[in-house]
C-alpha cells in the first residue's frame, strides 16, 4: 500500500477530538489532545535504529510495518485542518494495537546543507509503526495523514501484486517425493578449485548453492530432474569470468566438473599490470587530462556497504554508516555489489588492478542491504544532507511508488545533492527511485568482444560488432542515458577483481563522471558555485546533453545515448588529439587491453 485511499469523512483527526477515527473511524476512548499541543519529549526525539534482534518478530497474519506522517499543509483539501506531528505520534503511541518502531525527524540541521531546506522541508516527520493492515487502511482514509508500507529494499524488486513474476508459483510446482541431486566441482582454467563460487541450476524452479573449500557443491532439485535442467550458471567471487552452460547433459549421474576462465587469460599479467576497462574507452574518459580525478567531491553510495579491506578502496572510502542495524558493518559487504560500484567510481590509482573514474573523490558507504527498508533509505538521505554529500548513488529500489521518498529527495535537491540511480535489471519498467523526477536514471550497454564466448551475455549479443543495449536494462520511457554496465572488471570481495554486470555498474560510471564535472568543470567547481538546487540542475543538464547516440541499437532503451566525458567536461579537441586518441585499442574484435 502506497498512500491508502478510503471512503468516509468520519476518520478525520480534528484538533481536540481525541483522535476520533484513528481506530477504523470509531471512538478511541483516550483523553483528548489538541493537535497543536506538543507531546512532551516525543516528537523531536530520534530513537536509535533497531538492531536485528529488536527487529526479529513473529510473523502475524494481517499485520504490516508502516510509515505514518501528517499530510503537508499545502496538500490538504479545502477546510481540512492540519494535524501536528507531535499529536499524531502521541496518538499512535497510546494506541494498544499500534507498536511504534522509530520516529524520523525532518531534514533539519542547525548547520550545513540541511539549513537550505529550512524552514519547511518537503518531507515531514515520520513515524515507523507496526499495526494491523485494517487499522492502516482506516488511518490512510483520513485526509490529514499519509500512510505507506515500509517496503523492503532490493536490487530487483518483484512486481507489485497482480504483476507478472518470472518465478513459478510454488503452489503450482510439481515436487518430487525424493529430490534428486547434482554434484558440481568448479575449477579455474588455471587448475585451481574455486571455493565460494555461486552455482545455479535453472529449471522449473531455480536452485542455488555455494561451493565449499574443495570447490564442490551439492544442488538439491525439488521440482526438476537432471535431464530437465535448462542451464547451469556459475559466478566466482573474484579472479574468473562467470559462465553459463545452456542445455547441459547431466544424465550421467557422476560429479559434474565446470571450468571457468581466469581473468589472467584475458588480461595478461593482471592484476599486477593495470587494466583500462572498455567502459573507460566507450565514455572516452581516456581523452581527458589525467589530472581530472574528482578531488574534493563527496560521493555517497547507498548500497550493501563496501569492502574497505580491499587495497584499492581502503583509502578512498572515508566514512559510512550501517542503516540495517549493526553499527560499523558498513565496512563489510555481504553481497559484493557496493564494492563493485565503489571500484568503478573511486578505486585508487596504484598502478595495479583497476583505477576508478574519480580516484581522488571521497566515498561514503551507506549500507542499506540486506535488511534495509524505505524508512532506512529516508535516514540515509538525511545522512547525505547532514554530511554535505555532493552526489548520491542509490543502487537499491522498492516496488510501490513512495511519496515519502519523493519528498525526501526533494529535500536532498534543495541541499544541492545530485541523485543518480540505476533503472533496474528487470528488462521491464524503470524501477523506483530512478523513475522519480529529478533523479538521473541510468541504463546499461554492453559491447561485443569484451567477454569470452562462455559469458552469460553471449546468448543475447547481436550479430554485429560494437555496443548494444544490455538485455537486462529496461526499455521504454524513463531512461535518461546509458553507460557501460556489462563485463566491467572492478574490485571484488577479498583483495581481488571480478567482472560485474548491471545497471548499477552503469550508474557508477555516470557517478564518477559527475564527480569529475563538479571538481573540474569551469561552471560547476565547488569553489565557483555553492551547493544549491541550481548547481544540481546544472550538473544533470550537462550529463543529459553531453551524450552520443549508440549506433545500431534500440533508441527506446538508450535515452539521450551514452555519456561522453570530453563533451561534458569541454575538453579541447587539440588535447584529445595529442594525448587521448593513441590510447584507443581494439583487439580480437573487442576492447581488450593491448599486450605488452
Amino acid at each position: 500500500m502506497s498512500e491508502q485511499d478510503g471512503n468516509g469523512g468520519n476518520g478525520r483527526v480534528k484538533p481536540g477530538n481525541g483522535g476520533k477515527g484513528m481506530k477504523s473511524g470509531s471512538e478511541s476512548g483516550k483523553p483528548s489532545r489538541a493537535a497543536d499541543e506538543p507531546a512532551e519529549g516525543r516528537s523531536e526525539e530520534r530513537r536509535e535504529p533497531a538492531t536485528p534482534q529488536d527487529r526479529a518478530t513473529t510473523v502475524r497474519e494481517g499485520w504490516g510495518r508502516y510509515l505514518v506522517t501528517p499530510r503537508p499543509v499545502g496538500l490538504l483539501g479545502g477546510g481540512v485542518p492540519p494535524i501536528e506531528a507531535s499529536a499524531l505520534f502521541a496518538l499512535l503511541e497510546e494506541d494498544p494495537d499500534v507498536e511504534p518502531v522509530v520516529q524520523l525527524p525532518p531534514s533539519r540541521r542547525p548547520h550545513g546543507l540541511g539549513a537550505i531546506a529550512e524552514p519547511h522541508p518537503a518531507c515531514p516527520p515520520t513515524a515507523v509503526v507496526a499495526m494491523p493492515d485494517e487499522r492502516a487502511r482506516a488511518l490512510a482514509a483520513n485526509p490529514q495523514v499519509v500512510v505507506e508500507i515500509d517496503q523492503p529494499l532490493s536490487y530487483n524488486p518483484a512486481p507489485a501484486l497482480g504483476g507478472v513474476t518470472p518465478l513459478m508459483d510454488p503452489a503450482l510446482a510439481v515436487v518430487l517425493e525424493e529430490p534428486e541431486h547434482i554434484r558440481v566441482l568448479v575449477k579455474g582454467s588455471d587448475g585451481d578449485v574455486l571455493p565460494g563460487a555461486h552455482v545455479w541450476a535453472i529449471g522449473a524452479a531455480p536452485v542455488h548453492g555455494v561451493t565449499g573449500r574443495d570447490g564442490r557443491v551439492n544442488l538439491q532439485l525439488a521440482a526438476d530432474t537432471p535431464a530437465t535442467v535448462r542451464a547451469l550458471y556459475v559466478r566466482p567471487v573474484a579472479g574468473y569470468w562467470p559462465l553459463r552452460i545452456d542445455h547441459p547433459r547431466l544424465t550421467g549421474g557422476g560429479e559434474i566438473i565446470i571450468e571457468v576462465q581466469a581473468l589472467t587469460e584475458t588480461f595478461e599479467n593482471f592484476p599486477g599490470r593495470a587494466v583500462t576497462g572498455w567502459g573507460t574507452q566507450a565514455m572516452r574518459l581516456h581523452q581527458i587530462p589525467p589530472t581530472y580525478r574528482g578531488h574534493g567531491i563527496k560521493i555517497a553510495l547507498l548500497d550493501s556497504g563496501v569492502n574497505t579491506a580491499h587495497p584499492d578502496l581502503k583509502d578512498t572510502v572515508a566514512a559510512g554508516h550501517d542503516f540495517t542495524g549493526t553499527d560499523g558493518a558498513w565496512q563489510v559487504d555481504a553481497t559484493g555489489h557496493g564494492t563493485w560500484c565503489a571500484g568503478v567510481i573511486a578505486a585508487a590509482d596504484n598502478r595495479t588492478g583497476v583505477t576508478g573514474i574519480a580516484a581522488e573523490a571521497e566515498v561514503h558507504a551507506l549500507k542499506l542491504f540486506p535488511g534495509g527498508r524505505v524508512s532506512d533509505l529516508l535516514q540515509a538521505v538525511d545522512y547525505c544532507i547532514a554530511h554535505n554529500i555532493d552526489i548520491a548513488q542509490i543502487s537499491l529500489a522498492y516496488t510501490v511508488p513512495s511519496q515519502l521518498v519523493a519528498w525526501k529527495l526533494m529535500d536532498a535537491h534543495a541541499a544541492g545533492i545530485t541523485v543518480i540511480a540505476p533503472v533496474g535489471d528487470t528488462a521491464g519498467p524503470v524501477t523506483h527511485p530512478a523513475a522519480l523526477p529529478g533523479v538521473l536514471a541510468v541504463g546499461a550497454i554492453a559491447h561485443t568482444g569484451t567477454y569470452p564466448h562462455t559469458h552469460p551475455l553471449t546468448a543475447a549479443q547481436p550479430p554485429w560488432p560494437g555496443p548494444y543495449s544490455a538485455p537486462f536494462t529496461p526499455a521504454g520511457p524513463g531512461v535518461d542515458l546509458v553507460a557501460p554496465g556489462a563485463a566491467v572488471v572492478t574490485t571484488a570481495l577479498g583483495d581481488g577483481y571480478t567482472p560485474a554486470d548491471g545497471t548499477a555498474i552503469a550508474a557508477a560510471h555516470v557517478t564518477g563522471l559527475a564527480a569529475l564535472l563538479l571538481a573540474h568543470h569551469d561552471h560547476l567547481r565547488t569553489q565557483a558555485l555553492p551547493r544549491t538546487p541550481a548547481r544540481a540542475d546544472h550538473l544533470l543538464a550537462l550529463l543529459r546533453t553531453a551524450c552520443r547516440p549508440v549506433p545500431g541499437t534500440d533508441p527506446s532503451r538508450l535515452g539521450a545515448g551514452i555519456a561522453d566525458a570530453p563533451t561534458a567536461l569541454g575538453t579541447s579537441a587539440a588535447w584529445q588529439q595529442e594525448h587521448g586518441t593513441h590510447q584507443m585499442y581494439a583487439a580480437a574484435g573487442g576492447l581488450y587491453p593491448p599486450r605488452p
